[in-house]
């Protein structure tokens, strides 16, 4: 009896550790999707803002969309899972789960927090089973509002400037469409001061030169010390860790005769995981780049569709999951914030997609890391590599 109570013993460990295992690679494979998401949706909006400032928060925007997925059925599900680069993952939700949880626990040296919320009109009737998915892998929460009453708007802004530290405000606007029916929302945000803070005293302004080439003179920090230093053929990179030194930013400078869009038409999901974060090495040297602050709109229903997202918006969508009334993807959208300076860096994005009816070693020798040209930034989570906010900044003069 003993023995056999010992070898049961022995097999409920073993299927604990399998689960577990199987439970981190789904969550692997999820961060591996995101990231590809991430370098899709970026080049999809700098190619249409050519020479322009972006920012964006594409792991906000992923979230809602694999929210908007669950509500998804044939055709429109399989597209949106395509763009979204998770085919396959039959633990999708449970993964999404994890995946933010991972990320938002054991940050106590930084400010992280995610939220999602769910409204719709009343009288529309939300299956039972995307609500459940909704409230049990993303926490969302769900509720009726009355969109043609002005209070509707003011509930949902109220919702995002709360979730972004006053940062985002105004993500709707009364009166709604008549023929709204379902919005949803992601809020991120993020405040975090550098292991290392930049000295004020050291900053001053420094020639930048925009892609029009004509040289304008902004405020730039630097610091010299040891950095995660990476350097290939065509660009220049560098990582500063937040307290705590689990979150980071990751500058990236093109190498002069190089600008953004070449350098980024090289760059996917797996370049990044597999080819340049592994590559970071301890380095002595100085960086020196321009503080900025940005706020940003975008409108995302152009960047999917040319992804492939195209039945989601069209008349001929699928959202059998979530409803039984003919729905659409009428607009996803997204506002953001950034501001980053000698203390540290603030960021907020909040995502929302709307759906109406028919009627998302060895020394070497110190390195020179001057960002004065167009440059783009990560700022992503070390432990899970998880890009959560990604940006170009191509003439910080129009930042302050």
């Amino acid at each position: 009896m003993k023995i056999a109570r010992q070898g049961l013993l022995v097999l409920i460990c073993i299927a604990g550790f399998s689960a577990l295992a199987d439970a981190q690679a789904d969550q692997d494979s999820l961060t591996a999707a995101n990231t590809g998401f991430a370098f899709d949706l970026l080049k999809q909006i700098a190619g249409k803002q050519p020479g322009g400032n972006v920012f964006i928060s594409p792991y906000s925007v992923s979230t809602v969309l694999q929210i908007v997925g669950d509500g998804a059925a044939g055709r429109t599900k399989q597209e949106m899972e395509s763009v979204l680069h998770v085919n396959g993952l039959a633990a999708r939700d449970a993964a999404c789960k994890s995946l933010d949880q991972s990320i938002t626990s054991g940050q106590n040296d930084v400010t992280l927090s995610l939220a999602n919320s769910i409204w719709y009109k009343q009288g529309v009737e939300l299956k039972p089973e995307f609500m459940a998915r909704s409230t049990n892998y993303f926490q969302a929460k769900i509720g009726a509002l009355d969109f043609a009453s002005p209070q509707s708007a003011k509930i949902i802004n109220n919702w995002a400037e709360v979730n972004t530290h006053g940062r985002i405000k105004d993500i709707v606007q009364w009166p709604m469409n008549p023929l709204t029916r379902v919005i949803l929302a992601n809020a991120i945000y993020f405040k975090g001061r550098w292991a290392h803070e930049f000295d004020k005293g050291a900053t001053k302004d420094r020639a930048f030169t925009p892609p029009d080439e004509t040289q304008i003179q902004v405020p730039m920090m630097q610091q010299h010390g040891h950095f995660d230093y990476f350097q290939a053929e065509g660009f220049q990179a560098v990582r500063l860790p937040y307290a705590g030194g689990r979150l980071q930013m990751c500058l990236i400078l093109p190498n002069n005769g190089s600008d953004i869009k070449k350098l980024l038409a090289s760059f996917d999901g797996r370049v990044w995981q597999n080819k340049i974060l592994p590559q970071f090495r301890d380095r002595e040297g100085m960086v020196v780049f321009p503080r900025f602050k940005l706020n940003y709109n975008v409108i995302l229903n152009e960047p999917l569709e040319a992804l492939g997202m195209k039945r989601a918006f069209s008349t001929d969508a699928d959202f059998s999951a979530m409803s039984a009334e003919k729905l659409f993807l009428s607009e996803v959208k997204q506002k953001s914030f950034v501001e980053v300076n000698e203390e540290g860096t603030e960021a907020a994005a909040v995502t929302t997609a709307t759906l109406r009816t028919m009627a998302v070693m060895r020394p070497e020798n110190p390195f020179e890391m001057i960002l004065d040209r167009p440059f783009f930034f990560v700022i992503g989570d070390k432990t899970t590599r998880s890009i959560l906010f990604v940006g170009i900044v191509s003439n910080p003069g129009a930042l302050r």
